[in-house]
């Protein structure tokens, strides 16, 4: 928090120092100000985006992590289905969003379902790797103890396999955050991508920064959730710290 504060106070000084025009280069207080003076439109611009996250991130781990379980338990799935996966996955997801639009109009759908092919790779890959990463041989210690499949699963398969997903779903917030704002600058009509390439439109840097860093907590926020269910759904991994 120093360092930041030192940082913003170092651009502030230099910014009146040398007289930087606003519309090139705002000062923190300019930007920091706007977070106030539009504190309302801001956030209403990003509640949208959280929303959007909160759809694409939701359908990326439904879809993501039962693929990763039947892919890692059926390996004719793997080689069949894995190569088509990271086909798609290498395509731009920029590239995908004017087709998107074509299909599905401008709106929160489009900017949901490129939220959702950011999120859904990482997922699925580390998904995989936990599930692949279980000791087969605690099925067979639980079969030789009357446990059924789907118990096995709830109480080996899963919780082992959780730290992977986990580590995926945290890469794959990140990706989310990433990919609600590229969405929002082509195929939404509101947003803070959307906020941001329209005071582009109207030189309005101090906005453009606010909602960068209205950007940024929005990020932070999501990060801080994903921490908290991991310690909430996996306390046998905090016992220890």
């Amino acid at each position: 928090m120093l360092a930041i504060s030192s940082l913003l106070g170092i651009w502030e000084s230099l910014a009146i120092w040398y007289d930087v025009p606003t519309w090139l280069v705002p000062k923190p207080s300019d930007f920091l100000g706007r977070l106030f003076s539009d504190w309302y439109k801001i956030s209403l611009h990003a509640l949208s985006t959280s929303l959007t996250i909160l759809e694409g991130f939701s359908i990326g781990v439904l879809v993501a992590v039962p693929l990763a379980l039947a892919i890692a338990s059926i390996p004719a799935l793997e080689r069949g289905l894995y190569p088509v996966i990271i086909f798609l996955n290498i395509m731009p997801k920029t590239v995908i969003g004017p087709i998107l639009i074509i299909w599905f109009g401008i709106g929160p759908i489009v900017a949901a379902l490129i939220v959702f092919l950011m999120c859904f790779f990482p997922i699925l890959v580390d998904a995989m790797h936990g599930f692949k990463s279980v000791d087969h041989r605690l099925f067979y210690i639980s079969q030789t103890m009357g446990a059924s499949k789907w118990q096995s699963f709830l109480k080996f398969q899963l919780p082992a396999a959780m730290p992977s997903i986990f580590s995926g779903m945290k890469i794959g917030i990140v990706k989310a955050v990433e990919g609600v704002i590229i969405a929002e600058f082509i195929a939404s009509n509101k947003g803070l991508g959307f906020m941001i390439m329209q005071a582009s439109g109207y030189m309005d840097m101090p906005l453009m920064f606010a909602g960068l860093i209205a950007a940024a907590l929005v990020a932070l926020f999501f990060n801080s959730v994903m921490s908290i269910a991991q310690k909430k759904l996996m306390p046998w991994d905090n016992a220890g710290r």
